[in-house]
């Protein structure tokens, strides 16, 4: 299924990663119907985005198996409408997964829920980190304070009795919807808390596995397919 939500949902998913990529002073160009960094990226984060449903197959592939050719890297590519073939430029599937949207409601009264804060310095993204990574810590940090000077990024954290972060997650308001990303803990407070500080919104992600099970399971509809491939230099 492909329709408004399906490319609003992809081209909010290319303005996230186009911000993370500019935190970490990365450039951010486009052609083709493509969003790409040519550089190395922060961990998880791909070099390529696809961006237009309309966009030439082919003409993609080209750019990407020649971007492949001659950079050198550990490329990365979010086929955002599952339609690129780059097998033959060495690239292989990670895995498949399925856009989401949930429609604009009012948060229900929930009780016993965490304090739930947006985070809003450097020090605290960085605990914000460590407790979305739990107990696998990483020398490169991929969340930067200078994400925060972009206004549109919303790291939320819910807090428990003892002021620690047990819960937390990251909104990012673009392309006329909100897309969320990074979840941990629990997901049905933080969808609270998001609609609590946006309003009533119209809420975008992707997901696979287990993880689309329990989106459905919190009201999001499945859009359509995407596909994230990669390439070892």
């Amino acid at each position: 299924m492909q329709d408004d939500r399906n490319n609003l949902a992809a081209l909010n998913n290319a303005e996230w990663c186009a911000a993370v990529w500019r935190s970490h002073g990365l450039p951010v160009e486009q052609a083709h119907g493509m969003w790409f960094c040519s550089r190395p990226t922060p961990q998880y984060y791909p070099n390529i985005v696809t961006v237009d449903a309309g966009g030439d197959p082919a003409i993609q592939t080209g750019f990407i198996a020649e971007l492949a050719r001659h950079n050198g890297l550990d490329l990365s590519v979010k086929d955002s409408f599952s339609c690129l073939d780059l097998s033959l430029a060495g690239f292989r599937i990670l895995f498949d997964a399925r856009w989401l949207c949930r429609r604009k409601s009012a948060p229900p009264v929930v009780t016993g829920a965490l304090d739930w804060r947006r985070i809003g310095d450097g020090p605290g993204l960085a605990e914000w980190e460590q407790a979305w990574r739990g107990p696998h810590p990483e020398s490169q940090r991929i969340f930067r304070a200078e994400l925060l000077e972009d206004q549109r990024v919303c790291v939320l954290a819910g807090f428990d009795e003892m002021d620690m972060i047990c819960a937390g997650g990251i909104a990012y308001d673009a392309a006329g919807t909100t897309g969320v990303t990074n979840i941990f803990g629990s997901r049905q407070q933080f969808l609270n808390a998001v609609i609590t500080l946006f309003g009533p919104t119209e809420i975008v992600c992707y997901e696979h596995g287990q993880d689309l099970a329990h989106a459905v399971d919190l009201g999001f509809v499945q859009l359509g397919g995407l596909r994230v491939w990669n390439r070892i230099a």
